[in-house]
């Protein structure tokens, strides 16, 4: 339901950038973020296909050598806030300063979640022209505390999360 959740989420903010030609053009993004926005967004209608690749993502975790040191873009469990998507999008709800010039922009957030749920190397991907919108997006990441870690193989490691901020 979680990975649902974040799909639809950036379905929304995909769709949303095109829709009002902001700045999340593609070419803002990386090949690396590139890689992990369309592995998150790469789904098919075909069930069967959706269950051929569940089983071919199961046998790549099963037969994959997980290093607690690395950092992983593709995990089988990814992190989690600890309340959940709904106490997340609660406590940006509560936390977040909108200034008064917004339009509903969106700001696109990618942190890491260490193995031990501590966040770290927050950025911007995308945003709009406007540098206290950015500001504010990182300072409301930075404030959400300890998450739940990724897991591979029921182990504890670092990953990427990607997060939509909508002012």
């Amino acid at each position: 339901m979680k990975n649902f959740t974040l799909m639809t989420m950036l379905c929304l903010v995909v769709l949303s950038g095109k829709a009002q030609k902001s700045a999340l053009a593609p070419t803002t993004f990386s090949l690396k973020d590139k890689a992990l926005i369309a592995s998150v967004l790469d789904f098919d209608r075909d069930r069967n296909t959706l269950e051929d690749k569940d089983k071919t993502r199961a046998i790549h975790f099963k037969n994959m050598i997980v290093d607690r040191d690395s950092t992983y873009d593709d995990v089988e469990i990814p992190a989690s806030f600890s309340g959940g998507q709904e106490g997340l999008k609660k406590f940006i709800g509560q936390n977040i300063i909108r200034p008064k010039n917004s339009k509903g922009e969106t700001v696109l957030v990618r942190f890491m979640v260490e193995r031990y749920g501590e966040i770290s190397k927050v950025h911007v991907l995308a945003s709009s022209s406007d540098p206290t919108l950015s500001a504010e997006a990182i300072k409301v990441v930075k404030k959400t505390g300890a998450w739940n870690p990724a897991k591979i193989q029921g182990i504890e490691v670092a990953s990427f999360y990607v997060l939509p901020i909508k002012f």
